[in-house]
């Protein structure tokens, strides 16, 4: 398939893992570029980075590491086996004021996703140009990451789900913990001593802080979740971010997704940690922060839907525990402070 260099379709690379798959050649195959020391770099018409794997005793690591000049999709056909679990961790859906102040007030990482499921669903990661993209996956096969987590005797239905549910997929927040740890597995220099000792160390740290955070779900009687499934509460996913100012009708998602109410709600639920409403209402003040860079308290407030601003205000505080005006007025010094550090004294 030749590559696109019109930067009007974006670029794709499709995937099946097979026995005698190698995600780092066939990449470098399908991209004419090579690979270097456990590295295959990104050819200069898609962007500028690598993608790093390192093979472990049971764990397999991606490190995606880049910044695209082109829309690029990566998509994951399913494995017929369904006895691989895959953990992706994503720090690029960061929240805009994050990435432009280093004050622990805006350092917060809400934005920032884990998703972890079986190797047996599709999966298609869409990234738009000019980002910066650093993600990275850790692949195990099931009884590997129950021996690491030694919890065969403990009554968890997250447990019960990675050992016997033939599919199954669940998204979380990236906690600060995570963050940090992502943060010194991907500095790690590979020429060091003993990295892979390292690697296998930070990589066992993040299904620690991980399943910390899944084993305080409370999921009765999980579902099994089918390849079908996924996509169709995917889709409602899609519907609730598509226009933040409108929250849906849960029956017209249910219409949307095909699925019954109450299959709706608890798979979305089971697979997002939340219900529908609250996931929306989190995307809608995530994205009332990011305004409130360019525009006023009141301007955000009726640009997300809100035609009474004490509700805003309500609702921001609860999920920010600030004030908008507050959030605004600490953002406006933060910009005063960057602008003044980059005035030259001389």
């Amino acid at each position: 398939m030749p590559i696109n260099t019109e930067n009007k379709m974006p670029v794709e690379f499709e995937f099946q893992v097979k026995k005698g798959f190698h995600f780092l050649s066939a990449f470098a195959d399908r991209f004419n570029t090579t690979v270097y020391k456990d590295r295959v770099y990104l050819p200069d018409m898609l962007g500028e980075g690598y993608i790093q794997q390192v093979l472990l005793d049971g764990l397999s690591i991606f490190i995606h590491n880049y910044r695209l000049r082109q829309e690029f999709v990566i998509k994951s056909q399913a494995s017929f086996a369904n006895n691989g679990i895959r953990m992706k961790f994503d720090r690029s859906k960061s929240i805009k004021y994050s990435e432009q102040y280093l004050d622990p007030f805006f350092n917060q990482s809400k934005g920032f996703e884990v998703e972890i499921g079986t190797c047996n669903i599709n999966t298609e990661l869409r990234m738009p140009a000019n980002q910066e993209v650093n993600f990275m996956i850790i692949g195990t096969p099931r009884e590997n990451l129950l021996k690491i987590l030694k919890l065969a005797g403990e009554d968890f239905p997250i447990i019960d789900m990675v050992r016997a549910h033939p599919s199954f997929v669940i998204h979380e927040l990236i906690t600060p913990e995570m963050d940090n740890v992502l943060t010194e597995l991907i500095r790690i220099n590979p020429s060091a001593w003993m990295p892979d000792l390292l690697y296998e160390a930070k990589a066992r740290e993040l299904i620690y802080y991980l399943f910390e955070t899944l084993l305080k779900r409370s999921i009765d009687r999980p579902l099994k979740v089918t390849k079908v499934d996924a996509e169709k509460i995917y889709g409602v996913r899609l519907a609730l971010l598509e226009d933040l100012a409108k929250c849906p009708q849960l029956s017209d998602l249910a219409r949307i997704s095909g699925l019954g109410l109450t299959k709706l709600k608890k798979l979305f639920n089971q697979i997002f940690g939340t219900s529908i409403y609250n996931y929306f209402q989190n995307a809608r003040m995530t994205e009332a922060a990011n305004l409130l860079n360019v525009m006023s308290v009141s301007e955000v407030g009726y640009k997300l839907g809100f035609t009474n601003l004490s509700h805003f205000t309500r609702l921001f505080a609860k999920h920010h525990q600030v004030k908008p005006k507050y959030f605004k007025n600490k953002l406006s010094v933060q910009v005063m402070h960057k602008e003044r550090s980059c005035i030259d004294p001389q």
